[in-house]
């Protein structure tokens, strides 16, 4: 459902002044026997807002729950995007949520309509559609934005970047006729897309400026056998090639490296990682760093406005990955409902990969050595990597390629830090 009428908050209150409110008796002091029904503003649609207002009216079924999403659709788990790109699902079997779910819920859902401005001080939101409307809390979801690196003529027609539905669908309509494919960037994403693509019958090449893929989860070890898992899968795989400019009159033709190598592609995929959007936090005069910086509270320079997901920074870290969505969407929830009762103490960085039946999991600090014992395993014939990071007799980090149970094991490890000893060896560590 759709709600675009102007609301003033408070307007029932019979005093100019906000009265104020006792929380053990749940009522306003002057106001007798009114309950609190505390008015919520949600900037966002995706995991982290759904979470958090599923957690909200958890605490406070009671709570007025809005949700504003610039996109025209419910919600839906961005990882199924790859799913679509394969083939493997359609558009209602992406979509998780539809509007009948925020209605059966009692939440507002206003959809295609985009929050403009944020009122710090009133916390009032006004949107593209109307405004402003008042909240006692707001909670800022707005995600994250691809990241485009500075290449020459990347406005050409079939260059794409993928973030939302409607971007997959893009994709998938252009690439069904050119199939000739280049996913620039070899992280988690491009990999992701590199695999679905090619599980559709394109002719793919996963293009890297450096000498390896996964850089952030995986070591140079890892990468070769990696690398060696994706040829074999028959996909393409382009190290030590950064991209200077796209070519082609119009359409795209190919990519130049800033070295003058080029390569064929008339269709391009940039998946290069996104950025914090942090525009309209940025514009209402929060503290904003590399994202919008919140307090173990998840609440911003601005008290009663709140920050989760891809687009927050704590302690000086954004981690764009669906974990830390959930958790500062459940701690910003819970402090929302009753500040101060809980607190974010960060979220140990795990990242797992499944395509073309290559399993690897990546967890932890995998790239110290400081004071650190480094244990190796590695069959390069068998498609298999371990690799475990030690630190005064505990597991700190570990990649794991092509062994499930290890990882799961090694995952509990690192997250536990149960002691393991400080004279384990590769034997006894990786003996599964």
């Amino acid at each position: 459902m759709h709600c675009h009428s102007t609301v003033v908050l408070h307007d029932w209150l019979p005093c100019p002044e906000r009265p104020i409110y006792d929380r053990r008796r749940r009522l306003y002091l002057g106001v007798p026997h009114r309950p609190l029904t505390m008015r919520v503003g949600i900037v966002g649609n995706g995991v982290a807002a759904v979470t958090a207002a599923t957690e909200i009216l958890r605490l406070d079924p009671s709570a007025e729950i809005h949700i504003f999403s610039g996109e025209p659709r419910g919600y839906y788990q961005r990882p199924r995007l790859i799913e679509l790109l394969a083939g493997r699902a359609n558009i209602d079997g992406v979509i998780r949520y539809g509007p009948e779910w925020y209605e059966s819920r009692g939440i507002h859902l206003h959809l295609g309509v985009r929050v403009t401005r944020l009122d710090r001080e009133r916390k009032e939101l006004a949107t593209d559609t109307g405004g402003p409307m008042g909240f006692d809390r707001v909670l800022i979801a707005t995600g994250g934005l691809p990241f485009v690196p500075p290449i020459e003529g990347t406005d050409k027609k079939g260059i794409f970047t993928i973030r939302t539905l409607d971007d997959a669908i893009a994709i998938r309509e252009w690439t069904e006729e050119h199939r000739k494919v280049l996913v620039v960037g070899a992280g988690v994403l491009g990999i992701e897309v590199a695999a679905a693509l090619g599980d559709t019958g394109c002719d793919v090449t996963v293009v890297s400026h450096i000498n390896r893929v996964l850089d952030v989860q995986l070591d140079e070890g890892a990468s070769k056998v990696m690398v060696a898992l994706l040829k074999r899968r028959g996909l393409k795989v382009a190290l030590n090639f950064a991209c200077r400019a796209m070519l082609g009159d119009g359409s795209v033709s190919g990519a130049l490296s800033t070295d003058g190598k080029t390569l064929d592609g008339e269709s391009v995929v940039v998946a290069t990682g996104v950025r914090p959007d942090a525009t309209l936090a940025r514009d209402a005069g929060l503290e904003i760093a590399h994202g919008i910086v919140i307090d173990d509270f998840a609440q911003t320079s601005a008290s009663g406005i709140f920050a989760a997901g891809d687009c927050v920074e704590w302690n000086g870290v954004c981690l764009g990955i669906i974990p830390v969505a959930l958790n500062t969407a459940r701690v910003a929830a819970q402090n929302i409902v009753e500040h101060g009762s809980v607190r974010y103490s960060g979220t140990t960085p795990v990242n797992a990969l499944k395509v073309a039946g290559i399993d690897m999991m990546s967890i932890g600090d995998v790239h110290v050595t400081d004071n650190a014992e480094i244990l190796t395993h590695s069959d390069a014939d068998e498609g298999l990597y371990y690799k475990a990071v030690l630190r005064n007799g505990r597991v700190i980090g570990a990649i794991v390629i092509g062994n499930p149970t290890l990882a799961r094991r090694l995952s509990r490890l690192v997250r536990t830090a149960e002691p393991v000893g400080s004279d384990a060896d590769a034997s006894l560590l990786f003996d599964v």
